[in-house]
């Protein structure tokens, strides 16, 4: 078994791999190729702290999420202003 190719990968895939992190989508083996290649790409440790520090930012934000009653009165009142023109 070849594992330089199994353990090593791109920018891109540690992008994608750091993405599905954050929302706990990653699975072992990605976390583990992600960390690895974190360790030799600055610029992925870059990517991958702006990442960690939105999450962080989002989760202390405390965002409140419209209804889908408020939703419809919105789309109402926008639909009514736009035939009013």
């Amino acid at each position: 078994m070849n594992y330089k190719k199994t353990l090593l990968i791109d920018c891109s895939e540690a992008a994608y791999c750091c993405d599905k992190k954050q929302y706990n989508e990653a699975s072992g083996p990605e976390k583990l190729k992600m960390l690895l290649h974190l360790v030799f790409c600055k610029r992925c440790r870059k990517y991958s702290s702006n990442n960690n520090r939105l999450t962080e930012l989002i989760e202390q934000s405390d965002i409140k999420t419209c209804t889908e009653d408020e939703k419809k009165v919105w789309q109402e009142g926008i639909k009514k202003e736009l035939t009013d023109i």
